[in-house]
């Protein structure tokens, strides 16, 4: 594009520098330099333009300056001057006067006698011992490689660092015969190459790699036409001629930008490319007009123009334009006028930038400051002129340089701009696009605030519109981004569903890597559901396993039962668990076998789930119940497979509980057999129920008598558990005989059981339940004895004075075993009167003469008692009052005859000292008797306190009276004195 279609803009302000002291007046220090070509001092400013140094450098005139910023060194080329350089006597005067030299200033040291910075080396520059002006020059910022371009077309490159080696070598890496315009060096790693430009070619030579050297353009440049591009990488060199400005880099010539007008110089000004020309081009020339008048008066301005003192004139440059080249734009146009009215342009003599600022020197000696206005200012600017797209250029970061135009010009930064400032930004320039009715392009800059603006801002704006393929796109960056929230996942399917567009849909559900998902699953599954795509919900829900969604589409959506089932079984035992819980009575009554192999897989492990908690899935489907329940009670308990192998699992599993997770088990077990007994007697009243017969007797149907077989043969299981007390009340109410007589005998209810047969009137098992279990509950003899006398009420049960056989049997175990006192046997038979005399005279006889015989026993023995005790307490008192003569000859021990000392017991057994020893307080043969006495009173003593020992016998005898009277006779309770 040419610059006759560059915006232009004034985004730098002009002002003269003047003196601190006279304002009236330049700085009195740019009064006394000379900017002719005479010029041989050197002036070093500061950033409040205070002179640091001033010295004169050379003789004659100093020709190139060059600051080494890393080392903050100064390398300068002038004319050589025979007074400062001893070396110079063997050269004639003419020639010392013209031969070049090459210095290196050390700024940051002072030479405290000349005042000036230390000089750390200089060098002279010839060619074939000739003296040519230096016309270029480029040296590396390490200063290790310096190429000086000749007026005679000769480049000379100097090796080595120039400030610190003594000796460098010089060599000719380029000989012609056009002057050199322009050097400049590229850096890309190890390997260098040096830019030539003449007046009639350019060319580049790898000084690394044997100073091989290139044409690459036929077409040269005049001096001060030819600069490198700034950047540290891919450096470029840019030629400037009256047609354009030209790039080259190491391939030939790059990009171009058509800026007509004749150029003086040019160098760079942060972005910007300032050039000074001799005229400004013919489209900018009006706004420098414009500049002028704002200065003049319209005389003056006209005067300046037309006159040959103004721009028609052929003076050097006097306009100075600055160019973005990136962003297309002229930031400045201008010139820089002498004093008072009608004063005509003055030529620009320098082009300075420095600490961010722009100076020109004109040759009046005066000094004009460019300063750039802020960002905030230039970004109004644009604002009122809508020129959004620019004013995003200016507050971001261009990419790296490379060979493409835009990337061949240096980089500009706006850090001090946050990236909400330039959202902001695209948020104004979207908004602006959208009121012109470009939606497409409003939403490519809404696309960029994703992050920093609120959707709902642009969401709002384009449901209105409804321009739906422009919402999609937000939100599908919405998505991109992972800023996506359940409302807008929401609206986006929806769009794709009312676009139809399953392949964008397709993309969306399948196309994104599982980590990196960027909206909102569920919410995603709960749009497709709705609007009819269950395959999409389907595959998300899989693939990010959100295993209630899965079955929740394939149950209640797509119906597919038997792939529910098949997904359940792949889950973990929780997942499972709960989707079981939730799905089961749809699948049991769908699908009933996947199902129930399902529940078995997840319930028959030991510690798994109770399969209790699923029985109520089978309602209505008992058939499926049982068989789920019997095959977890074998698999998880070993249930019917006695010690086998997969009994030995059972154990050790169980083994590894804790007491907790056993209690849990016990549990559920329990609840297992409950259930299975329930299930067995409820089929078998089923099966009585289809063929009308529900008996109390054993049935004829054969599925009944299979499902009581099935029940008897659980109740009898000793490793299954179950509630004994709720499978009784299942037998009675089911009206299973067998189960409530094995439960009764199980529990030891055997009075029941003894009713149970009186209830039918089975008088043969009344006497065998009493034969079985008599001698664990005596009291079933008595408990018959009732019964058999009651019975005999009705006619025909009493057989004359002879009596049934079975109360004769009954009474006759009752006298064997001496369960009742005769006594109660009359009152119990006494209830009946058809019971006589005669049935129970053969009783009554051997019962009164057993008790006269026990009576007459009782009568000998309390006797002998008497007699003993008498005897006794004649004994006492003969030892107390009457002497004991002891007429013992022999020692009762060694049954030796007696000697003194003898020892006498009262027992009248004597004894010899000796024998007895220490022994001597009792006597040896009666001690024994005397001990065991002594131990049955303390023993009687000590039971006199244990009252539960008393209680505990008490409770345990058949005859209590006799337990307490063998107590009093023991004198247990009274405490007994030793006498």
């Amino acid at each position: 594009m040419p610059v006759s279609q560059w915006r232009q803009f004034h985004f730098f302000d002009k002002e003269l520098v003047v003196d601190a002291e006279n304002t009236s007046s330049p700085p009195q220090w740019l009064q006394s330099i000379d900017i002719t070509a005479s010029a041989s001092n050197v002036t070093i400013l500061n950033h409040a333009l205070a002179v640091v140094f001033s010295f004169q450098a050379y003789a004659k005139k100093v020709t190139h300056l060059k600051h080494m910023r890393t080392k903050n060194q100064l390398v300068s080329i002038g004319r050589r001057d025979a007074f400062m350089d001893p070396d110079a006597l063997s050269i004639t005067k003419d020639d010392e006067m013209g031969v070049p030299v090459i210095k290196v200033w050390n700024l940051e040291k002072a030479d405290k006698a000349a005042k000036t910075p230390v000089l750390m080396r200089s060098s002279k520059i010839q060619h074939a011992n000739k003296v040519f002006p230096v016309t270029a020059f480029a040296v590396l910022e390490n200063m290790t490689q310096v190429a000086l371009g000749l007026e005679n077309g000769v480049v000379l490159l100097m090796r080595g660092d120039i400030s610190r080696d003594r000796f460098t070598k010089s060599k000719v890496v380029h000989e012609g015969s056009e002057a050199i315009t322009g050097l400049g060096f590229h850096e890309d790693g190890k390997n260098t190459t040096l830019y030539i430009v003449t007046l009639a070619r350019i060319l580049s030579c790898e000084t690394s790699n044997k100073d091989a050297t290139q044409v690459l353009d036929d077409q040269g440049a005049d001096f001060g036409n030819a600069i490198l591009t700034p950047q540290e990488s891919h450096q470029e060199m840019v030629i400037g001629r009256k047609e354009a400005i030209y790039f080259y880099g190491l391939d030939g010539r790059g990009p171009c930008f058509i800026i007509d007008g004749e150029k003086t110089s040019m160098t760079w000004f942060r972005n910007y490319l300032a050039i000074v020309s001799r005229e400004p081009p013919p489209n900018i020339r009006h706004s420098v007009v414009g500049d002028i008048e704002g200065e003049q008066s319209d005389s003056s301005a006209e005067q300046a123009v037309m006159s040959p003192s103004g721009f028609g004139d052929t003076l050097d440059g006097t306009v100075l334009t600055l160019y973005d080249l990136k962003n297309k734009y002229v930031a400045f146009t201008g010139t820089f006028n002498g004093e008072g009215l009608g004063a005509r342009p003055q030529a620009i003599n320098c082009v300075l930038g420095e600490w961010g600022e722009l100076f020109v020197i004109t040759e009046d000696k005066k000094m004009h400051r460019l300063e750039e206005k802020d960002l905030d200012t230039k970004l109004d600017i644009l604002f009122k002129k809508n020129m959004y797209a620019l004013a995003i250029n200016l507050v971001t970061s261009p990419a790296q340089t490379s060979e493409s135009a835009a990337e061949a010009l240096p980089q500009t930064s706006s850090s001090e701009y946050d990236y909400g400032t330039v959202v902001e930004i695209y948020k104004r320039y979207g908004d602006w696009l959208y009121s012109k009715g470009d939606y497409d392009m409003a939403m490519q800059q809404y696309l960029r605030t994703v992050g920093q603006l609120e959707p709902s801002y642009v969401i709002r704006k384009f449901l209105d519109a409804q321009r739906i393929h422009n919402l999609t796109s937000y939100l599908q960056a919405l998505h991109e981004r992972g800023l996506a929230k359940a409302d807008h996942t929401t609206l986006l399917l929806n769009c794709y569903t009312k676009l139809k567009d399953e392949k964008r849909l397709d993309t969306f559900v399948k196309g994104a890597d599982d980590s990196k998902t960027s909206f909102d699953v569920e919410t995603a599954i709960r749009v497709c559901r709705q609007g009819g795509y269950h395959d999409h919900a389907l595959y998300l829900a899989r693939r990010h396993d959100r295993h209630g969604w899965v079955l929740t589409i394939l149950v209640e959506d797509l119906q597919r039962y038997k792939d529910a089932v098949d997904y359940i079984s792949r889950l973990g035992v929780d997942e499972a668990d709960d989707e079981l819980s939730r799905y089961g009575t749809v699948l049991v009554r769908e699908e009933p076998a996947e199902t129930t192999d399902a529940l078995v897989a997840l319930c028959g492990v030991v510690g798994g789930p109770g399969p209790e908690d699923f029985i109520h899935l089978f309602v209505g489907r008992g058939e499926w119940c049982v068989q789920f329940l019997e095959r977890v009670a074998e698999r998880r308990w070993g249930e019917g497979k006695g010690k086998g192998k997969v009994g030995e699992e059972v154990e050790t599993g169980l083994s590894r509980l804790d007491e907790d997770q056993r209690e849990k088990e016990e549990t559920s077990q329990r609840v297992v057999g409950n259930t299975l007994v329930e299930l067995y007697l409820d089929n078998g009243d089923k099966s009585a129920a289809n063929d009308g017969e529900v008996q109390d007797h054993a049935p004829s149907n054969p599925d009944r008598s299979k499902w009581q077989q099935k029940a008897m043969k659980l109740l009898q299981n000793e490793k299954m558990s179950f509630d004994l007390d709720h499978a009784l009340v299942l037998c009675k109410m089911r009206r299973f005989t067998d189960g409530v007589l094995y439960l009764y005998n199980r529990m030891g209810l055997h009075k029941d059981i003894l009713q149970h047969h009186m209830d039918a009137s089975n008088h043969k098992e009344v006497i065998a339940t009493c034969k079985k279990y008599g001698d664990k509950d005596p009291s079933l003899w008595t408990q018959a004895l009732s019964y058999f006398a009651e019975k005999g009420t009705r006619t025909g049960d009493l057989l004359g004075d002879a009596g049934p056989p079975e109360l004769l049997e009954v009474l006759d175990t009752i006298d064997k075993r001496n369960l009742l006192p005769p006594l109660q046997v009359v009152q119990v038979l006494a209830r009946n009167s058809a019971v006589t005399i005669g049935m129970v005279r053969e009783y009554l006889i051997r019962r009164i003469e057993a008790e006269r015989k026990a009576v007459d026993e009782s009568e000998k023995l309390i006797h002998s008692y008497r007699e003993e005790t008498e005897r006794m307490r004649a004994q006492i008192d003969e030892l107390k009052g009457s002497p004991i003569v002891f007429q013992a000859t022999k020692c009762d021990l060694c049954r030796q005859p007696l000697e003194l000392p003898t020892v006498h017991f009262m027992c009248k057994h004597s004894y010899h000292q000796r024998c007895l020893g220490e022994s001597d307080h009792e006597c040896p043969r009666c001690a024994p008797e005397h001990r065991a006495i002594q131990e049955l009173i303390r023993g009687q003593e000590k039971n006199a306190g244990r009252h539960d020992v008393f209680l505990q016998k008490l409770e345990s005898a058949d005859d209590r009276f006799a337990v307490i009277a063998d107590y009093f006779s023991k004198n247990t309770f009274v405490t007994v004195r030793p006498i």
